[in-house]
């Protein structure tokens, strides 16, 4: 970053700015021109602090939403490969990214037994959350919650839990992910320290009850002192904003706090009065020594200088809430100015483009299978009610393929979930290479596919989108450099009248798919939606054959 000339520089003008006063505050009158000018500067002080606390709330509702969203999505993709609860271990250790989000990820069954731990594997089993306020209140909830802070058994730390619950196979909790922050851990300690934006006071954060969840003295952190007349006591009892009357060890300070949004937290700046305003007091008593019509000049001029000098602070505090209230765009924080105003104003900007990177990310992983990389069930339930709608509009047909893989356990059970896993991958890539660009594939469950058709004329012949399916797995898949031999079942739904509702498509889609498995298999048919009976299945290979599973061609035995 370009160094700012030191004649351009905050603290030089301000400097400057008091030594004028100083010079020209010889009368009496100076000094009434000062208390007006005292007046202004308590108030950008107080509203520059709340700027600051502003910025750090943001920053922390932002980290705790973005750290709930990973692991939101670490349960999708658990719910997506489900395994037993001795295989829960394995799969977190696979993901290794989950280290620079947490301190910690565990996961309980529903006795609050430890049966995956991240941080020491040889913990598991060692340990019962059962009397966890945190544990049991997400399995009452049934969703995701934000605990309140205390001492992990674990490492003996202090500690806040995020917790989100894993759903079986049949929609019924199986077990709670809980990820851990450390109170005391450099990632969350020191980025506030880095927010709180001078060398004097401190940052504190409480929860509802008085308990401290962040404060300098480490001691502090997990006591409770919400009595009357202590700090605490008085951040909250009182709406958000700032006082100068409020005292803290025996001395008066400037309090400045405001509410979490995410947390049932209240982050508040802390600051010395007498530090704050200690230049303020030197000039006043100079000025109290004097008394001159030149002083009154001199303290007009100087109280609009300091005006001009602050607008830009003024301006960036505004930009700043109308960000909040999403009535401004980002680019207005990458600001052209050289001095201390435009480099903050540009680290906003850059914090922020960062944190839009981060939740298109997550919004990128919450909506794709991370196996085959397909479309997931959360991205489908979106996307196809508003196909529907989109058909509706242009007066166009829509088409549902439902398709299941042939002895999908069977492979699994002879070959191992390893083949499994290969053959859903090649599958998914060649049904995407079979459909048109303009179609849409996704994988709902297990070995269960889907493919939206959009634009379909009212002539087009539905029964070429299935042949094409149909012929791009007839090539033997490879699996552990092995053919093996994989067929498909299609059941394919057409709207003919608009408008058709999302439930009666996929029933349409289903009984499709369920003829074709009632002819054995391996081949599509077609139902119009709305239609008594689903037309003739298409098995694509020879009529009347036995039902077969998937085999090694006979050339590789």
């Amino acid at each position: 970053m370009r160094r700012i000339p030191k004649h351009q520089t905050f603290k030089f003008k301000i400097t400057a700015l008091l030594v004028l006063m100083v010079m020209l505050a010889t009368v009496l009158v100076g000094g009434t021109s000062l208390l007006v000018a005292e007046r202004e500067m308590r108030q950008v002080i107080g509203s520059q602090e709340m700027a600051m606390l502003s910025s750090a709330a943001a920053y922390l509702d932002r980290d705790i939403t973005s750290k709930q969203q990973v692991l939101r999505a670490l349960a999708e993709s658990l719910q997506a490969e489900p395994a037993p609860h001795g295989k829960v271990q394995q799969q977190l250790e696979q993901r290794s990214a989950l280290r620079d989000e947490f301190a910690n990820v565990s996961a309980l069954d529903l006795n609050g037994q430890l049966i995956a731990n991240l941080q020491d594997r040889r913990m598991v089993g060692k340990l019962n959350a059962s009397g966890r306020q945190y544990f049991r209140d997400t399995l009452a909830a049934q969703e995701g919650i934000v605990s309140a802070p205390f001492r992990s058994v674990l490492s003996g730390r202090p500690v806040v839990a995020l917790t989100q619950p894993v759903m079986g196979r049949h929609g019924t909790l199986d077990y709670v992910l809980v990820g851990t922050i450390d109170l005391q851990r450099p990632a969350f300690a020191g980025q506030l320290n880095a927010l709180r934006g001078s060398n004097s006071g401190y940052l504190l954060i409480v929860t509802a009850d008085g308990t401290v969840v962040h404060h300098p003295d480490a001691s502090r952190v997990l006591t409770r002192d919400a009595g009357a007349g202590s700090l605490a006591h008085t951040i909250l009892s009182s709406p958000d904003g700032w006082r100068d009357d409020a005292r803290d060890a025996g001395q008066d300070v400037l309090l400045a706090h405001k509410r979490l949004r995410q947390a049932d937290w209240t982050i508040a700046a802390v600051f010395p009065i007498r530090e704050v305003f200690a230049s303020m007091a030197s000039v006043r008593l100079q000025a109290l020594a004097a008394a001159s019509m030149v002083a009154l000049a001199a303290g007009l001029l100087g109280w609009l200088l300091m005006r001009s000098l602050l607008a830009p602070l003024y301006q960036l505090y505004g930009q700043v809430r109308a960000f909040g209230r999403n009535e401004a765009d980002i680019e207005q924080f990458n600001s052209t100015r050289p001095d201390e105003f435009g480099q903050l104003s540009r680290a906003f900007y850059q914090v922020s483009r960062q944190q839009q990177v981060a939740e298109r990310n997550l919004q990128r992983l919450a909506t794709t299978d991370p196996l085959t990389g397909a479309h997931n069930r959360r991205m489908f339930d979106e996307f196809f009610p508003q196909a529907l709608k989109r058909a509706i509009r242009g007066g166009h047909q829509i088409g549902l393929a439902v398709l299941d893989i042939d002895h999908f356990k069977f492979i699994n059970d002879s070959f191992g979930h390893q083949a499994g896993d290969a053959v859903l991958v090649q599958f998914a890539d060649r049904l995407r290479q079979a459909v048109r660009s303009t179609d849409t594939v996704a994988r709902i469950a297990g070995d269960e596919f889907v493919v939206v058709f959009e634009h379909l004329d009212t002539g087009h012949d539905v029964n070429l989108l299935g042949e094409k399916v149909m012929a791009a797995m007839q090539q033997p898949f490879n699996v552990n450099g092995k053919p093996l031999n994989v067929s498909a079942s299609i059941g394919i739904a057409v709207t003919t009248e608009l408008p058709a509702d999302v439930d009666k498509v996929m029933l349409a889609a289903d009984q499709a798919l369920y003829c074709v498995k009632a002819a054995g298999r391996n081949g599509f048919a077609i139902n119009h939606v709305g239609a008594e009976r689903v037309l003739s299945v298409r098995e694509f290979g020879a009529a009347a054959k036995p039902e077969r599973k998937p085999s090694w061609p006979s050339s590789r035995m």
